[in-house]
């Protein structure tokens, strides 16, 4: 059986980026994922979700970090309050 793998990835120049360009970023497919291997993957790193089936019966497949882990992570920095402003200025000069 052939796995298909789909790898989403749209990056956005901060300030630039205007609504008239809001039709560059559809996503469009001639066929809905049959499967976990051609779902489209959505998430932030530590939660996520596999998105496929049909409108009427659509299937949404989450997971989260610490499942992985079995147990709870505290993943809490309490020095990073300290870069805070530094991050802040970097993020509003585009510098990611």
């Amino acid at each position: 059986m052939k796995k298909i793998f789909y790898i989403i990835l749209i990056l956005v120049q901060g300030k630039n980026t205007t609504a008239q360009h809001s039709n560059d970023f559809k996503l469009w497919y001639l066929q809905p994922a049959a499967n976990w291997n051609e779902a489209l993957p959505v998430g932030n790193g530590r939660l996520g979700a596999m998105v496929f089936g049909r409108v009427e019966n659509e299937r949404i497949q989450l997971n989260e970090e610490s499942l992985w882990a079995g147990k709870q992570i505290d993943v809490n920095n309490p020095g990073a309050s300290d870069h805070l402003k530094e991050i802040q200025q970097l993020l509003l000069n585009g510098e990611n």
